[in-house]
C-alpha cells in the first residue's frame, strides 16, 4: 500500500449534525499516549513480504477538527508521526472554535489552505435544527467575521431541504449584507458558494422525508443559483430518472473514497473511509483484532459492505430499493449511497446473505 491515511477520533464533535454521513457517536477522551500508540500499530506493521505501508498520515481528529485544546501541540505531534507531508489540512477549520478562540484564526493561518468550509442549512432555526445544537447559527456567522480578520476565505455550503426552501431569498441577502464576495477579494481571496443535496448516508439517511423533489427547482432563486460554484449541478436528478439508467447496469457500486483512509472511533472500532461507518462495513476493533488484522480486512475488502461494493448489481439493488416514480433528487453516487445503506440494514437483518 502507499498509503494511508489514519483519522482518530480523540475527541468527537460538538455538533450531531443531522445531514452528517459519519453518523452520531460518542464523544471520547483519547491520550496522547493512545494516539501514539495507534500510530505505533500501524507504522510497525508488515505483511508476509516484510513490505510495510510506504507513507502514512495520522489525524488527531475525524469528525471535528481541533477540537481538543491542544489543538496546536495536536499539529505538532500529526506531522512527527506522519510521512513527510503526508498529515495535511483541508479546507475544514473548527467553526465551534473559532468563535470561542480568538487565538484561533490567527494560528489557522499559518496552515494551508487559507479557506475554511462553512455550512449552513437555511437561517437560525433551521441551521440550529440541523447541527442539533442551540446558537450553531451565530457560530457559523462569527465563524465567517474571525476567518477574514484573519485573511482566510470562508467557503460557504447551504444544504436544501424541505425545511429552507421559504427562506431562500432571505439567506442570499445575508450573503450580500455581509459583503462577502467584496470582503474576500480586499484580503487576496475569491468567495465561493455551494448549494448542494444532502447524502442519505449516516444522519442523513434519518432526514429522507424532508429530501428536495423535482417540484422545489422552481423555489430556487436564480439570483442564488448564479453565485453558486456549480450552480443547480450539486442538487442531482429526480430518482425516477436515475433509476432507469441503473436498473440496466449490471457493474457493482465500487464506492471508493479520495484517499486511502481509515478512521478510529472513541470505542477503537475501525471503518474504511469508503461509506458510513456501520457495523456491516466495520474493519474491526484496534484494541482486540490489532492492526494486522484491520490492515487486511481493508486491503482484502473481505466486510459484508465492502463485499457488496464490488460484487452486488446495481440493477438488483435497484430493483429492490429504488423507486422509479419518485421525484426526490439525488446525484447518481448518493442514491447508490442510499440503497447501500437499506441493503447493509437488510443484511444486518439477515435479508441479504448471498454476496
Amino acid at each position: 500500500m502507499d498509503y494511508l491515511g489514519v483519522m482518530v477520533d480523540m475527541a468527537g464533535c460538538p455538533n450531531r449534525c443531522r445531514h452528517c454521513w459519519l453518523g452520531s457517536h460518542k464523544n471520547g477522551n483519547m491520550t496522547v499516549d493512545d494516539f501514539r500508540s495507534i500510530a505505533g500499530e500501524f507504522k510497525n506493521w508488515r505483511d508476509e513480504n516484510g513490505q510495510g505501508i510506504k507513507e502514512l498520515g495520522f489525524f488527531s481528529w475525524w469528525r471535528e477538527p481541533d477540537y481538543r485544546d491542544d489543538y496546536r501541540e495536536l499539529w505538532k505531534l500529526e506531522q512527527e508521526l506522519s510521512s513527510p507531508g503526508s498529515a495535511q489540512r483541508f479546507e475544514l477549520l473548527s467553526t465551534w472554535r473559532l468563535a470561542r478562540d480568538e487565538s484561533y484564526a490567527k494560528w489557522a493561518t499559518t496552515l494551508p489552505p487559507k479557506a475554511c468550509q462553512i455550512t449552513f442549512f437555511g437561517m437560525k432555526e433551521n441551521t440550529d435544527w440541523f447541527m442539533r445544537r442551540k446558537g450553531a447559527f451565530h457560530d457559523q456567522l462569527l465563524a465567517t467575521e474571525r476567518c477574514l480578520e484573519a485573511g482566510i476565505a470562508p467557503r460557504w455550503q447551504l444544504f436544501l431541504s424541505k425545511r429552507c426552501m421559504s427562506e431562500l431569498d432571505e439567506f442570499i441577502r445575508l450573503i450580500y449584507t455581509l459583503n462577502l464576495h467584496k470582503r474576500c477579494k480586499e484580503i487576496g481571496q475569491k468567495f465561493e458558494f455551494f448549494i448542494g443535496g444532502i447524502s442519505p448516508e449516516g444522519n442523513g439517511y434519518e432526514v429522507e422525508d424532508i429530501r428536495i423533489t423535482e417540484s422545489d427547482l422552481p423555489l430556487i432563486p436564480e439570483s442564488l443559483i448564479s453565485i453558486s460554484r456549480d450552480g443547480r449541478a450539486l442538487l442531482g436528478q429526480p430518482e425516477s430518472e436515475l433509476y432507469n439508467e441503473l436498473i440496466n447496469d449490471n457493474s457493482p457500486p465500487n464506492m471508493t473514497a479520495n484517499m486511502n483512509s481509515i478512521s478510529v472511533n472513541a470505542d477503537f472500532d475501525v471503518f474504511p473511509n469508503v461509506a458510513e461507518p456501520t457495523e456491516w462495513w466495520r474493519l474491526g476493533n484496534l484494541k482486540i483484532d490489532g492492526a494486522d488484522k484491520i490492515i487486511k480486512a481493508y486491503l482484502g475488502k473481505t466486510t459484508p459492505g465492502a463485499a457488496a461494493n464490488r460484487t452486488v448489481k446495481l440493477s438488483e439493488l435497484a430493483e429492490k430499493y429504488g423507486n422509479p416514480r419518485s421525484k426526490k433528487l439525488y446525484s447518481k453516487d448518493d442514491l447508490i449511497s442510499r440503497f447501500m445503506r437499506q441493503w447493509g440494514e437488510d443484511y444486518m437483518r439477515g435479508k441479504n446473505l448471498n454476496i
